[in-house]
């Protein structure tokens, strides 16, 4: 079964940026990139219950 998850996270991102040492530009791209590695690197990964995680 596929499921689709649409999430909105607010971010103060010049905070994100400095933190990250990123341009304001890069913030966007980095926090989707960071939620999607925190969700491809859950337990439920290593039980095989998530069989495949993508994100854009």
């Amino acid at each position: 079964m596929k499921v689709r998850i649409t999430i909105t996270v607010d971010v103060d991102a010049d905070a994100w940026a400095l933190d990250y040492g990123l341009e304001r530009s890069e913030v966007r791209g980095d926090v989707k990139d960071y939620i999607g590695h925190l969700v491809a690197g859950s337990h439920h990964v290593d039980e095989e219950t998530f069989i495949d995680v993508r994100w854009r």
